[in-house]
């Protein structure tokens, strides 16, 4: 029996723009966000992914992704 692995938004994102065949640089020209930006959000985890930014995204690819909710822990 194999496990279903939850993605995370930035993982979907990345797995919608395989599907579709795009890549960073076609997302950073429709989006206007700089291609550093992207990458360091995307590939090295350096920048958070904001909502600003899903909401450019969103309109780019004409999807409807939603930020990661954060899981509360109890100590």
């Amino acid at each position: 029996m194999s496990t279903i692995k939850n993605l995370t938004c930035k993982e979907k994102i990345l797995k919608h723009l395989e599907f579709e065949y795009l890549t960073l640089a076609w997302l950073s020209k429709k989006t206007g966000v700089p291609y550093p930006t992207l990458y360091s959000i995307f590939t090295e985890n350096r920048i958070p992914l904001t909502q600003d930014r899903l909401n450019l995204i969103n309109d780019a690819c004409k999807t409807k992704f939603k930020l990661d909710t954060p899981v509360k822990t109890t100590a």
